[in-house]
């Protein structure tokens, strides 16, 4: 023992090893948890942000489609988020194993308290609808991000060649709709009394729409069905027909 504290005074002396500053020990203290802060932020925001996708998509389109609910499902489900999260959940462990007591905290202890804080401050973003806002930036500012990242409504839906259209009224008529679609493109709708459009559906000028249908030609679209731009447009679990006049009432078939 004499010999071991000898032989580390000697090294001391000879490297002319110094104390570490305090402001160093604190930098680093203080910095590793600012760090996990940031990685609870960013999965929150990734959080609140995959979970307004969900929120937002019609999952119900695997009947219009010949697809199994499995496998559509799987196909638009916003991995891009996903993915995200388990990345940050990954940093966190290895930024808290940096600290001091790192040690002491097992990889599912860190992943539950990192999954626990994401979660939480996720759902006091969607709340405030961060996550909202959040998407349509991305969807603005990045185009890569909605046309090829991510399935978003406005990409579901802006699927004419599918059957699929959304857009703006800009005109009611008897038997037809002209809508301005999410590409400002103009869409003549033909309609009929076997198109069902679902009650909270408001069908005027100014309103948005999402149809389900097939395409007729250029700038041609038969609606099959008609759904409000917001949800499904259920109402008490109900689904009925409606005629539509020329200033865009409604009224039961």
């Amino acid at each position: 023992m004499k010999n071991l504290i000898e032989n580390t005074i000697g090294k001391i002396k000879q490297q002319q090893l110094k104390p570490a500053p305090k402001w160093k020990y604190l930098a680093r203290k203080y910095g590793s948890w600012s760090v996990f802060g940031l990685i609870v932020v960013l999965g929150s925001l990734s959080l609140s942000a995959g979970y307004f996708i969900i929120a937002n998509l019609d999952w119900d389109l695997y009947r219009f489609m010949h697809q199994s609910m499995l496998g559509y499902s799987l196909s638009i489900f916003p991995y891009f988020w996903a993915i995200l999260i388990a990345i940050f959940l990954a940093a966190a462990f290895f930024d808290i194993r940096k600290t001091e007591t790192g040690y002491r905290f097992s990889w599912l202890k860190i992943s539950l308290i990192t999954l626990g804080s994401i979660i939480l401050l996720g759902l006091i973003m969607s709340l405030f609808g961060i996550g909202g806002r959040f998407n349509s930036m991305m969807t603005k500012g990045v185009p890569y991000y909605g046309k090829h990242m991510m399935v978003t409504r406005e990409s579901q839906w802006m699927q004419p060649e599918k059957g699929f259209l959304a857009g703006t009224i800009n005109s009611v008529s008897d038997n037809e709709i002209v809508i301005s679609d999410l590409n400002r493109r103009n869409w003549n709708v033909q309609f009929s009394e076997k198109t069902l459009i679902r009650p909270s559906v408001d069908i005027k000028q100014g309103g948005m729409i999402k149809i389900i249908g097939k395409k007729l030609g250029e700038n041609k679209f038969e609606a099959s069905e008609i759904r409000p731009w917001i949800g499904r447009g259920m109402m008490d679990g109900q689904q009925r027909r409606f005629m539509i006049n020329g200033s865009g009432m409604m009224r039961n078939n």
